[in-house]
């Protein structure tokens, strides 16, 4: 259950109080004064499965841009009402699913945390690549998992994805700033630990280090696929396969692997590893960005739906282009 608050002009009270019993909830208006004008404040509790469909029609009527104006919805532990429950089996029963969607701003504190990069951000990817390196060398399989569990590479990806639906350009371009510098520091990190390893002894170019060289156009159509569940997993109430996903798409070990052929000089294996790391991420951001194309998700205001959409299709064409290029060239190779 969610309580759900409004607050809105007295012209709009109509219109509200129609949203709240086109959908049969009981609610609770009273009349407030804020800055010596008058408002009306609809206050309900609303099951889940119809609260983001109603949440949206209010929005539509109440201009929250007004400061005084504004919609909230909270998550409810306990609910004791008969007729709630008896409204919620009833639902249940109908298969309603038109609320079932999340809200944009529901996405908006899931993705918010990954736009901007952050330091603590950077000392877990460090620590991913070290043990991702460490993995690679020793042939060990769990650490080179280990190292994808902690890397927070998926991050940015995800929030790049999103802030392109909603022609969030900024935002967009601060989630690809933040995703290559934590690249880079993947790439930095192996490449010194390498080079301080080759102080000390040979190091042998283990199974786990050469299956990152070996490129195949399966490897983004594979890649591609991921995103699409990744996207999915954002866009409904089983956000735990983010997790298998980030293991899946394997960010970190070829990222460092890149790095180990830049301290062993060996171009081949830079190159290899390399081009393996951009297809896993341009069809994982590919993938994301065609679930939430295909979702709607968008800005409310229409202007700005109108430019986000034209924003999307742009950039969804760019790495299409961009997948069928690295295709042809994993091909050829």
């Amino acid at each position: 259950m969610r309580r759900i608050e409004a607050v809105c002009n007295d012209n709009q009270g109509p219109s509200v109080e129609y949203v709240f019993k086109k959908y049969k909830v009981t609610f609770h208006t009273e009349q407030i004064i804020s800055d010596g004008q008058e408002f009306l404040r609809f206050i309900a509790i609303v099951p889940n499965s119809i609260s983001s469909s109603l949440t949206n029609e209010l929005n539509e009527i109440i201009n929250t841009s007004k400061k005084e104006l504004y919609i909230t919805s909270q998550i409810i532990d306990a609910t004791l009402s008969d007729y709630l429950t008896d409204l919620e089996k009833e639902l249940a029963k109908k298969e309603v699913k038109v609320g079932m969607k999340k809200l944009v701003e529901e996405y908006k504190s899931l993705i918010e945390p990954s736009v901007e990069f952050k330091k603590h951000l950077l000392f877990m990817i460090i620590i991913g690549a070290g043990v991702a390196t460490v993995g690679l060398f020793a042939n060990n399989a769990s650490l080179v998992i280990g190292a994808m569990l902690i890397s927070p590479l998926l991050g940015p990806m995800t929030a790049f994805s999103f802030n392109t639906a909603v022609g969030k350009t900024d935002k967009m371009f601060k989630a690809l700033v933040s995703g290559l510098i934590l690249l880079v520091a993947v790439i930095g990190t192996s490449f010194l630990l390498t080079l301080i390893g080759l102080q000390f002894s040979d190091l042998p170019l283990t199974d786990e280090i050469l299956s990152r060289t070996v490129i195949s156009p399966v490897f983004l159509a594979v890649a591609i696929a991921l995103g699409l569940a990744g996207g999915i997993a954002m866009t409904t109430d089983i956000p735990e396969i983010i997790v298998g996903v980030a293991i899946a798409a394997a960010l970190v070990p070829p990222a460092s692997v890149a790095g180990i052929g830049i301290a062993l000089w060996d171009f081949d294996i830079f190159s290899s590893a390399l081009t393996l790391t951009a297809a896993n991420i341009i069809g994982l951001v590919l993938g994301m960005m065609i679930v939430f194309f295909l979702e709607g998700i968008s800005p409310r205001k229409i202007y700005e739906k109108e430019s986000a959409q034209r924003h999307m299709i742009v950039t969804i064409s760019i790495f299409v282009g961009l997948s069928v290029v690295l295709g042809f060239l994993l091909l050829k190779s």
